[in-house]
């Protein structure tokens, strides 16, 4: 079993998630990323050798199903850089009613509850989203657009929000329910995986 994540993704260069190697060469890449070239007929990025299709049928990996977006490098970069200390003067103390506030105030900046964008598989069951193309849907979501588009594994999709469903872009007859829940919700519905990975549960 792999690693949830792992070293950067040449592909989408941020950390790899469900890291998945090519058994010609050994070089890493973040599934769905590699699934996608595979599906255009390329061979690998690094080596262009070639990529076995077989690694993509029923894929199973030690995951965290709740798992946040992984970091950019750059982000990780600058996540760990010290903090510089500020010379607090007289003048920027806090004044005694700052230090008081009612925090029923405060209120507006308690974080959002996180929601996740689940689908449902061919022979049924849920499935999460990538972490990174669920950010993306739950934005536009957000911002009340009526869909968005994703590319996933090479191919465009669109999420549509009224009819909750997903489709490969210009074949709306391929219709496949999506569903936005809660974290409590998302622990009763069983989930069988995420971004295409099956992740056993025990």
């Amino acid at each position: 079993m792999n690693a949830v994540i792992e070293a950067e993704c040449p592909v989408c260069s941020s950390q790899m998630i469900a890291p998945t190697a090519i058994p010609a060469c050994g070089h890493k890449f973040c599934f769905t990323c590699l699934k996608g070239v595979c599906m255009n007929g390329m061979g690998c990025p690094m080596c262009r050798g070639p990529i076995d299709p077989s690694i993509f049928s029923l894929p199973s990996q030690v995951l965290d199903l709740k798992m946040d977006v992984p970091l950019s490098p750059v982000v990780v970069q600058d996540k760990y850089k010290p903090i510089e200390k500020r010379d607090t003067s007289p003048s920027e103390t806090p004044a005694p009613s700052a230090l008081n506030l009612d925090a029923s105030l405060l209120d507006d900046n308690l974080p959002e509850e996180k929601m996740y964008w689940l689908y449902r598989g061919k022979n049924q069951g849920w499935w999460r989203f990538d972490p990174r193309h669920e950010r993306d849907i739950d934005k536009a979501y957000n911002n009340d657009e009526d869909h968005c588009e994703v590319t996933i594994c090479g191919r465009t999709y669109v999420i549509d929000f009224n009819g909750q469903c997903q489709y490969p872009k210009g074949v709306p007859t391929q219709r496949r329910e999506v569903k936005r829940v809660s974290s409590a919700d998302f622990d009763t519905m069983g989930v069988k995986g995420l971004a295409g990975v099956f992740v056993p549960t025990s």
